[in-house]
């Protein structure tokens, strides 16, 4: 049985260099939109701790805290392959 999913490093190695700019900078976007999203979370959790203790909604900027760690890894990838290629 062939899987047919790449990894991620060996799918940014067969791309161009402009290719790669693009991904590169696709990433940094997803990067920064998904940090303010987070902030914003972060804030709403506690303001609704602090005006009506905690509830459900307290815990999940910590649920979310893992796809940050994803989306962060997908953007450095992309950033090394490149800074790789231009310095060679």
């Amino acid at each position: 049985m062939k899987n047919d999913n790449q990894p991620e490093d060996h799918k940014l190695s067969e791309l161009s260099i402009e290719e790669l700019t693009k991904e590169e900078k696709k990433r940094s976007a997803a990067h920064i939109a998904f940090c303010i999203i987070m902030g914003m979370l972060v804030l709403a959790c506690i303001y609704v701790t602090i005006k009506k203790g905690f509830n459900g909604i307290t815990p999940l900027p910590l649920a979310f805290f893992p796809l940050y760690l994803i989306i962060r890894k997908s953007w450095q990838n992309a950033r090394k392959e490149l800074q790789s290629r231009k310095s060679s």
